[in-house]
């Protein structure tokens, strides 16, 4: 298991106080108090802000907080800092076999290109990284995400030297010559990129395996439901505006993003949102869609030593919540 810099992570907390702050301030009144939803820069999520933006979101009941980096969001949720979250189903694995109680309210988007491994021009070919220096995100899908790209390239975990940090950090980590490669995910790919990476390995090539999800702590999941269904709807609408309305949506989370039209295609190119229909079949049913992956999921973790023992999904998942949209 590789070890994680406790004074890095430790710093980033530090810094992220004010945040923290802010979310918890907003608990005064827990029967009133807005739902706090924490979330990190990726394009699957900018359905959330756009919806707020259009008003699909009552501004009363749901409060969006963008924190930069992706394990940042996952300790704000874990510590109760958030009511909801958007993690990835390896979070929500570690969550869940943390003892966490937490539901499964969506299915945001399933990674189809989006986490990406990258190098330098010198590195041609996935066999090339053995012996070079890669960095990787600092939470459990950088682990999974080595784990598959190893596999493909033959190699085992001696034959590198890792970097866990926040992806946050990971431009100018490579920049820096700091690091050969880079396991990343958007929008740092897009940046290494322009920086001139370049694409080894993608989740593309590991399709249905990268799952980007809504979370939300059982207390609330019980307490306020009506809100949690009103959310979805939100969520299901901005979906359809961005069909329907593709220019305006694209300018509106362009300039939210700080990325011209042309990266920002490129970016949602790399994901899949599901709709309504796929989220019924995904989360719904006797038999969700979903379990697969996450037993695959599972028992990598395991291997990884991220787990101890089995996790089970379908105790986040409420087949009936599906009935709100």
């Amino acid at each position: 298991m590789i070890a994680i810099h406790k004074s890095r992570y430790f710093n980033s907390i530090i810094c992220l106080l004010p945040v923290f702050i802010l979310l918890l301030t907003s608990c005064n009144n827990p029967e009133r108090a807005p739902l706090r939803i924490a979330s990190s820069p990726w394009p699957g999520y900018e359905p959330l802000y756009l919806a707020r933006d259009l008003g699909y979101f009552n501004n009363d009941t749901i409060k969006l907080f963008e924190l930069p980096s992706a394990d940042i969001t996952f300790e704000s949720f874990r510590n109760h800092s958030a009511d909801l979250a958007s993690l990835t189903l390896d979070e929500t694995i570690k969550l869940l076999h943390d003892g966490k109680k937490i539901r499964i309210l969506l299915v945001l988007d399933i990674s189809n290109g989006g986490d990406a491994v990258l190098a330098k021009p010198s590195i041609k070919s996935l066999p090339d990284i053995k012996g070079k220096r890669i960095s990787i995100v600092n939470i459990p899908l950088g682990l999974y995400m080595l784990s598959r790209t190893l596999d493909h390239a033959g190699l085992e975990r001696k034959d590198v030297t890792i970097f866990p940090m926040s992806e946050n950090k990971q431009e100018r980590f490579y920049i820096e010559d700091k690091a050969d490669v880079i396991i990343t995910f958007e929008p740092v790919k897009t940046k290494l990129i322009e920086a001139g990476a370049h694409v080894l390995f993608d989740s593309s090539n590991i399709p249905n395996e990268v799952f980007d999800l809504l979370i939300v702590h059982e207390d609330v999941y019980q307490e306020r439901r009506d809100e949690l269904c009103d959310l979805a709807n939100g969520w299901f609408k901005s979906l359809q505006y961005i069909q329907h309305q593709p220019d305006d949506a694209a300018s509106r989370i362009t300039k939210r993003l700080g990325v011209n039209k042309s990266s920002f295609k490129d970016m949602m190119d790399g994901i899949i949102s599901p709709d309504i229909s796929d989220n019924k079949r995904i989360l719904a049913g006797n038999n969700p869609e979903i379990k697969a992956p996450a037993n695959k999921l599972t028992h990598i973790m395991l291997e990884e030593k991220l787990l101890t023992n089995q996790v089970d999904i379908s105790t986040a998942i409420d087949p009936s919540f599906s009935n709100c949209y």
